[in-house]
């Protein structure tokens, strides 16, 4: 069942059940109402009946019965019984029924007055005072007219009933159609959308109500698969040109090789120059295994207490053990007493891959090989600038370091594959926290990181 059906039948049953409650409050006190009036009718008939038979001693019982079947505005059989304090009946409009006997009885016993009904008939039962001499009284009649009213009531709810039913059901489903034809819009909008024209987008209409949130929903959904396509694009092609430079100078190599003989030297000189051309297409290879890892596995790493000293320690001296040419200097600032106040909840490798990745580009990039790390303690959180003192960077390069393959011009002839920034970047918002990168063209470049530390996870 679509939504429209769903809303326009969820409306009816809605209006259905209330109409429904509606009639049947209406059906209820119209009887009650009914039931009341016509014993307090009856009650004055029977009560006149009773004071003219005890008022007027020459009526005798004979003649009142007569007097009573033959007044003109009885009600449909019309019963009256009196009754003295010696329980003995003096008056009976008709031959007793077992029913009036047992309201008798149960008039002497209570000797409070009640109602009944049983069927059509209603009965009233009170004790009525004269001269000092209670009389117990049973009445009883059909109202026939009220019931007629009744009834006349329960057709008209009745058809009622069904006349508006079916004015909710049209109006549910027209109502219904109406609210969701901005929905259909969107569909319709969303499904012309393809990988060809994903810079389209759905319009929001008056922007204020929930189809207009759900249309920005499907915009900033759109723009994120629009983004992912570009980069998924840009990716392909220069992963494509990273892989592409290196095999073609190997083919090239192994090409000039194979022309003639050559000496030994020549030999070694070219499997050297091979091997360092593998070496960069295994890092290439790893370093996309890790970009891969870092769009899939990040939001499932498992978060635990690491010591940036330990991190920055091991990062350092792992990658100068790598890069013997390489000159770090390591400066800290005042350790705090709080053990977690040097801890950041996160996954120590990440965090070690990112410190290397940094510290190796600020050596890499400067022109004798030197670089600068200094770590500072606060109450919330942890502080660590890279220095170098390489070309730097421009306004405009810097605005695209942390896309994947991207390279500056001035950065080309130097070894790398621009992935090292991407899965830099993506490790710090992992572990929530910032990263900065400020730069003077000719003078340097400063990294600053933030990790908020373990006290304030």
């Amino acid at each position: 069942m679509n939504i429209k059906n769903s809303l326009t039948l969820k409306f009816t049953i809605i209006v259905a059940g209330i109409l429904l409650i509606f009639s049947l409050f209406t059906y209820q006190f119209s009887e009650l109402f009914r039931r009341d009036e016509f014993t307090v009718r009856l009650k004055n008939v029977s009560t006149n009946v009773v004071q003219n038979y005890l008022e007027k001693e020459e009526l005798t019982p004979d003649i009142l019965r007569l007097m009573y079947q033959k007044q003109l505005n009885r009600f449909p059989d019309e019963r009256l019984i009196i009754a003295d304090e010696n329980h003995e009946v003096v008056f009976a409009s008709n031959p007793l029924v077992d029913k009036e006997v047992y309201l008798l009885q149960k008039l002497y016993s209570t000797r409070l007055s009640f109602e009944e009904n049983q069927q059509a008939t209603d009965y009233i039962a009170y004790i009525y005072n004269y001269n000092g001499k209670n009389y117990f009284i049973i009445s009883s009649a059909i109202d026939k007219a009220g019931r007629e009213k009744l009834r006349f009531l329960w057709i008209l709810l009745i058809l009622l009933n069904i006349l508006f039913n079916i004015i909710a059901a049209v109006s549910g489903w027209y109502f219904s159609k109406q609210a969701l034809q901005p929905i259909k819009k969107v569909i319709y909008e969303v499904e012309d959308i393809t990988e060809i024209s994903l810079n389209h987008r759905v319009s929001i209409g008056n922007g204020k109500d929930e189809i207009a949130q759900l249309a920005m929903v499907f915009n900033t959904m759109l723009e994120r698969i629009q983004s992912s396509f570009e980069l998924q694009k840009l990716f392909v092609a220069n992963a494509s040109h990273e892989f592409r430079t290196p095999l073609t100078a190997m083919k090239g190599q192994i090409e000039v090789l194979l022309l003639k003989k050559r000496n030994e030297t020549d030999y070694l000189k070219t499997f050297n120059s091979l091997l360092e051309d593998i070496q960069n297409l295994i890092a290439l290879i790893n370093g996309l295994t890790d970009l891969a890892k870092a769009n899939t596995d990040f939001p499932n790493t498992k978060l635990n207490p690491v010591s940036i000293i330990d991190v920055v320690m091991d990062a350092k001296d792992d990658l100068m053990r790598r890069k013997p040419n390489f000159k770090i200097k390591l400066t800290w600032g005042d350790f705090p007493e709080e053990e977690q106040a040097i801890q950041t909840l996160g996954d120590y490798a990440l965090l070690k891959s990112t410190v290397t990745n940094l510290l190796d580009n600020a050596c890499k990039f400067s022109a004798n090989n030197e670089a600068e790390i200094t770590v500072r303690f606060y109450p919330n959180a942890i502080f660590f600038v890279i220095t170098d003192k390489g070309p730097g960077i421009s306004n405009k390069d810097l605005a695209h370091i942390f896309e994947p393959f991207y390279r500056s011009n001035e950065t080309r002839l130097i070894s790398g594959n621009g992935i090292g920034l991407s899965l830099v970047k993506k490790t710090i918002d992992l572990h929530k926290g910032e990263i900065e990168f400020k730069s003077i063209v000719g003078e340097g470049t400063k990294v600053f990181v933030r990790l908020p530390n373990a006290i304030n996870n």
